[in-house]
């Protein structure tokens, strides 16, 4: 299959090229992502993947027309649990933490790690910040994963494997 990137959909606040490039070499074509946080990145893994993407701010909602969007505004300081866990895929390759929006937001997630497929590869974007990077280090050795942390355009991502 034909790779065809639009570079001005990756990079800056959207997932890195460097992200969407490993996802492309290392997940299978047409299987499903789950992603927390969506944006102009969502786009471009739509192209290859079917892709949910739980999302708490109401003007991302739809903005890429082929993800299938999960609106769980923020409650508790996370995603509004019951929305999310009504309506995620049963069966996904890839979980995607690139949200809730905002420094130190998505530690709400750890107390429902029972609750996702944590035996598929975890990507958590933006570890160049220091609470990300702490919380995916953190993952890392909750869940028993190996962690790498790749450099990508302005900012840098772990893998969880």
């Amino acid at each position: 299959m034909e790779i065809k990137i639009n570079q001005s959909n990756l990079n800056n606040s959207a997932i890195s090229t460097e992200m969407f490039l490993w996802v492309i070499h290392n997940i299978e074509f047409n299987s499903t992502i789950l992603e927390l946080g969506s944006g102009s990145g969502t786009k471009e893994l739509t192209k290859y993947y079917t892709v949910y993407s739980i999302e708490q701010d109401q003007k991302w909602i739809n903005y890429a027309e082929d993800s299938n969007y999960i609106h769980a505004p923020i409650k508790n300081g996370w995603y509004d649990s019951d929305i999310v866990f009504k309506n995620i895929p049963s069966s996904y390759s890839l979980l995607l933490v690139d949200g809730p929006g905002g420094t130190g937001n998505r530690e709400g997630i750890k107390q429902y790690w029972d609750k996702f497929n944590v035996d598929v590869p975890i990507i958590m974007d933006d570890t160049h910040r220091e609470a990300e990077l702490r919380f995916a280090e953190e993952t890392a050795q909750t869940l028993n994963k190996k962690i790498t942390i790749n450099p990508g355009h302005q900012k840098s991502f772990a893998l969880l494997l």
